[in-house]
């Protein structure tokens, strides 16, 4: 790749880190927009004048500096919270909204319904104008179940600010709602919700939606079990929603993921077959030419609204739309024009695309299929032409793996080992479904028997896909679990791809020794981390809503104790700190368990727990602060679940110690009843469901 014969990469770039430090830093600098102003107009000056070759490099640097500084004022006044009217500062004293719903709503064990609040008022009789986002957590109803996009809503409930992960390594729940410009979230209860007015949002996208629901309705006659249906509406739609968790996982582990969203394969595929049937037309000349774009880009664009324009599809979308325009005018464009523009243009409508995993892993799995795909192929021998496209399929998945290694590994922490021939599977089953489905959207209105039968055609197509991905994912070491990376460890793996791809272009010494001095630099960091880890003492108390859960890790190996958390909760709140502490042993008990155990270094025998030289006490009953015993017994931490009815000073008589820790198993008011009584005598505390989990490192 010549950076040189691709200006819109050396344009992109610090755009991009000025979007990357305003998004760190967040913070507003007085007339910056007036100052990128006036340097663009300094930047038009300049690129009239003829400079000698000795200072060529001044019109580059002035407009590298306007493109950083305009990303980071572009990225700082996105934010929401920055809009005037926002209404964040009045959400303490009025809880009466009216919002209209600005994108699909969401499933999960809540509804998740996003709005554009409208008005707020201390009641419905004073309501005044207002702006900002905010994200609805409903329970379901049918009457919850049928809110669509441009429904104003009408509602009571108290807004609270979104919050961050408050356990170790977890998913940031809040961070991804920040980049989503969501900042706020409301709990409705069933009654204090009622749908004023419908059809308010934007016609345009009205109608994708409305496009899109219809497809569902159809596909759901067609395909009456929950996993085939589940795929269909994703291979087709892109609508994920009702993927049940054990599809996902299974879909996930044999990297088959990307399958089930709309995305550059899906518009690849109809921008292929488009072009076959154009060609045969011959239309020639320029006009031709412009002809020929302006159907295929008119086709893309509407796919894209006919499948509800979701965020994949609409990437897909601008990158072909991008250089089908280029190739209109210029003939042959080069991707590594393509690729930039278009993120280029979806980064200034929305600068927060570059923080989504999804934008991420999209552009980064289009550069290693680009940059690694001819040079694989040139390597390999000739094949019968039914071999070739097998071996094409697979060194395109090959390519697509190596550009989203890093990514892949630091946001999922495994690698799916068999991705090649999970990949065989959904490209030639997805490539069949895709024309079918296409098929039978027309047949339904036309020959509704003859779609039946199709239809039927297909349900078995995707039983036998789902079965075929399920059993790849049953395979022996299916997936390299476990990986945790950091983010600096995530940009060194990411150096190695783009060393080992200079050392196959240039087959030059200086980058496989480049690749190779990486490859030590990752391997003596994890020798460090390993012997870190076998030697470290950590005691965890997670946040678990209304429940408890501890883990002690005594190097690798850690003893669990928790009550009625579910493994998903347990996996939620534990799991990531436990992959980022080199878990490996993992020994689980419970809280009820009344008989005294020892493990390695960690001793329990209700309620006290004993760990190194940690004494911990366990209240969950006022019986155990009572004053049958006169003595005191001193520990380290006080620990107070499941709202027992004892006082700070009561506790402190029996157990003298050195910090309090409230879990979130307690109740608001008790909480709240302890944390003043310890204020009050100068007592130390932690509320793990306001500060998050309680973490306690042996320091050697």
């Amino acid at each position: 790749m010549n950076l040189r014969a691709s200006p819109c990469m050396r344009l992109f770039v610090p755009f991009a880190l000025g979007l990357m430090l305003g998004a760190w830093l967040d913070y507003p600098v007085p007339h910056l927009g007036k100052a990128v102003v006036l340097m663009a107009c300094v930047v038009c000056l300049l690129a009239l004048q003829k400079f000698s070759y000795r200072y060529r490099w001044v019109f580059g640097a002035c407009c590298s500096l306007t493109l950083f500084l305009a990303g980071y004022f572009h990225v700082v006044n996105y934010n929401e919270l920055r809009r005037p009217l926002h209404f964040s500062e009045k959400i303490k004293e009025e809880r009466y909204l009216i919002g209209t719903i600005y994108d699909t709503p969401g499933k999960g064990s809540k509804m998740k319904v996003p709005i554009r609040v409208e008005a707020i008022g201390s009641s419905p009789d004073s309501m005044g104008a207002a702006s900002g986002n905010l994200l609805l957590f409903l329970d379901f109803s049918p009457e919850v179940e049928g809110l669509r996009y441009g429904d104003r809503l009408g509602i009571c409930a108290n807004v609270f600010p979104t919050e961050s992960a408050k356990n170790p390594h977890a998913f940031d729940y809040g961070r991804y709602l920040h980049f989503q410009n969501i900042h706020f979230q409301a709990f409705v209860k069933s009654g204090s919700l009622v749908r004023l007015s419908s059809g308010n949002g934007n016609i345009v996208w009205q109608a994708a939606f409305h496009c899109r629901d219809r497809l569902l309705s159809l596909l759901h006659r067609h395909f009456p079990t929950q996993n085939e249906y589940a795929v269909a509406s994703a291979l087709l739609v892109g609508y994920k929603e009702d993927l049940s968790d054990e599809l996902r996982a299974a879909y996930s582990a044999t990297g088959s993921m990307h399958a089930l969203a709309i995305s550059g394969t899906h518009v690849g595929m109809l921008y292929a077959g488009l072009f076959f049937l154009l060609k045969r037309l011959r239309l020639r000349g320029r006009k031709g030419r412009m002809v020929e774009t302006l159907f295929l880009v008119s086709a893309i664009w509407g796919f894209a609204f006919l499948t509800g324009a979701t965020a994949s599809v609409l990437r897909a979308t601008v990158m072909f739309s991008t250089y089908l325009l280029g190739k209109a005018f210029f003939r042959k464009a080069s991707v590594w024009n393509v690729l930039p523009a278009s993120a280029f243009a979806l980064l200034l409508y929305n600068p927060y695309f570059l923080f989504h995993a999804g934008f991420q892993l999209s552009y980064s799995a289009v550069a290693g299929i680009v940059f690694f795909y001819p040079r694989f192929y040139k390597l390999m021998p000739l094949l019968p032409k039914w071999g070739d496209g097998a071996v094409q399929i697979l060194l395109l998945g090959v390519a697509a793996q190596l550009g989203t290694l890093p990514l892949s590994l630091y946001y999922f922490h495994q690698f799916p080992v068999y991705f090649w021939l999970a990949g065989w599977a959904v490209v030639f089953g997805g490539a069949l479904y895709m024309a079918g489905g296409a098929a039978l959207v027309l047949l339904d209105g036309l020959w509704p028997w003859l779609a039946e039968w199709l239809g039927k055609g297909l349900y078995w197509l995707l039983w036998g896909l789902n079965q075929l991905i399920f059993g790849i994912q049953g395979l022996p070491g299916s997936v390299l679990g476990g990986i945790w990376l950091a983010s600096w460890a995530a940009f060194a793996i990411g150096l190695l791809v783009v060393l080992l791809g200079a050392f196959l272009e240039y087959k030059r010494a200086k980058w496989l020794m480049g690749a190779l001095g990486v490859i030590l630099f990752l391997g003596v960091c994890r020798m460090v981390r390993e012997t870190q880890q076998m030697r470290q003492a950590q005691l965890a108390i997670y946040y678990v809503n209304k429940n408890r859960l501890m883990d002690f890790f005594d190097g690798q190996s850690v003893v669990s104790l928790s009550d009625s958390a579910t493994a998903k909760q347990v996996l939620f709140a534990a799991h990531s700190n436990r992959l980022a502490s080199g878990a490996r042993d993992l020994a689980e008990f419970n809280f009820a368990f009344d008989t005294a155990f020892a493990y390695f270094n960690f001793l329990f025998d209700p309620p006290f727990a004993q760990f190194f030289d940690k004494r911990v006490v366990m209240i969950d009953d006022a019986r155990w602060v009572e004053k049958g015993n006169p003595r005191p017994l001193p520990v380290d931490v006080l620990m107070l679940s499941q709202s027992p009815r004892v006082s700070i000073a009561e506790c402190q008589e029996r157990f003298p110690f050195q910090v309090v820790v409230f879990d979130a198993s307690n109740s608001w008011k008790q909480a709240g009843r302890w944390k003043e009584e310890c204020e009050r005598l100068g007592v130390p505390f932690h509320d793990v469901r306001e500060q998050g989990a309680w973490v306690w490192h042996r320091s050697d």
